[in-house]
């Protein structure tokens, strides 16, 4: 099955950790009628055509959950402002629903059709008690309380790992000792993600420090051009897997998220880098300091950019004195083996 997030599909795996009960999933990434895709890609305004794509693959996930002989059904996407047919769809069904929340209540704060999405779905909640939804990470009492679920309705349950990947040194392993470590800034390059004054802040830190290089790793057609005249290593991630390589031959990760998009809501990113044993430095938001401190730490948040150059020496500090130890200590505990049991109890 395709998802919408390769960092989920671990999540696939729960049914050989469940003694009944099984799932069956659904994704948002439906294969669409050719005659259909062209048409709305025709459309010369994007996002009509977008929406309409979006629309069509929520009503046939709620056909696909008709057909499903499975005792409980796990949505791996959803939009709030798709949910019109999809929900009653899947209330037919009579099985336990599970919905994965991603962005669904972040999003909802600065869009008001995706907020009165949000309000549709807390009506079915309250309604109806087979139909759950799972949030990451932490619960959303964190909110003010109109963007809140319902309490009996929600389940927490950890970020998963990757699951295709692991640390590159095993427990106990150390780097060399004149061996330079890598910091690296991986993944799209868009507004909710700047990434100039990260830039600027890790080359003041590597200019005094040689021992120390700076890797930007992003789909090479996002590259924005002022990167040309850097004297940067830029690897090309628009491949899954040198995306991955990329994360696998860093250190650390260095990330900055805007708040408005990321305050309640996890990051594939840092999820693909952890499992893949990089040290985390990222935005200091709820969700993204427990995903980087749950069960074990394995990074550091930052809250202005005037405390990386601190951060950053910290962190090359600890990678050189604890390697990857943690992080295998940390994938224990997001496993489908783990998350099986928080959805079985």
């Amino acid at each position: 099955m395709q998802l919408f997030h390769e960092g989920l599909k671990d999540l696939l795996n729960i049914n050989n950790y469940l003694k009944e009960d099984d799932f069956g999933f659904l994704s948002i990434e439906v294969p669409l009628p050719e005659i259909f895709k062209n048409i709305t890609t025709a459309i010369p305004v994007y996002a009509i055509g977008l929406n309409l794509r979006r629309e069509y693959r929520h009503i046939a996930m709620g056909i696909k959950a008709l057909n499903l002989k499975t005792d409980n059904i796990l949505v791996f996407e959803a939009y709030n402002q798709h949910l019109l047919l999809l929900l009653p769809l899947l209330i037919l069904t009579g099985k336990k629903i599970f919905i994965m929340l991603h962005g669904n209540q972040q999003f909802a704060m600065s869009s008001k059709i995706k907020y009165w999405g949000l309000l549709y779905l807390k009506l079915y909640l309250n309604i109806f008690k087979n139909l759950k939804v799972l949030l990451l990470e932490i619960d959303d009492d964190i909110l003010e309380p109109k963007f809140q679920l319902p309490e009996k309705s929600k389940i927490v349950v950890p970020h998963p790992l990757r699951n295709d990947v692991t640390p590159r040194l095993k427990p106990g392993e150390r780097l060399k000792e004149n061996q330079k470590l890598k910091i690296g800034i991986v993944g799209m390059i868009r507004a909710d993600k700047p990434i100039n004054k990260l830039i600027e802040k890790a080359q003041e830190y590597i200019n005094s420090n040689p021992q120390v290089e700076l890797i930007i790793g992003t789909p090479i057609a996002q590259k924005p051009e002022y990167l040309d005249e850097s004297k940067i290593n830029i690897a090309d991630t628009t491949k899954e897997e040198d995306y991955l390589q990329t994360l696998q031959t860093i250190d650390i990760l260095l990330i900055h998220y805007d708040q408005e998009r990321y305050y309640y809501r996890t990051s594939g990113v840092i999820s693909d880098a952890a499992s893949c044993g990089c040290y985390i430095v990222a935005s200091d938001y709820p969700v993204i300091k427990h995903q980087i401190n749950y069960p074990v730490k394995i990074g550091s948040t930052f809250e202005n950019f005037d405390e990386l150059q601190t951060i950053l020496e910290a962190a090359v500090s600890y990678v050189k004195n604890h390697g990857q130890d943690n992080h295998w200590l940390w994938r224990e505990k997001r496993t489908a083996k783990h998350i099986a049991h928080l959805l079985s109890s």
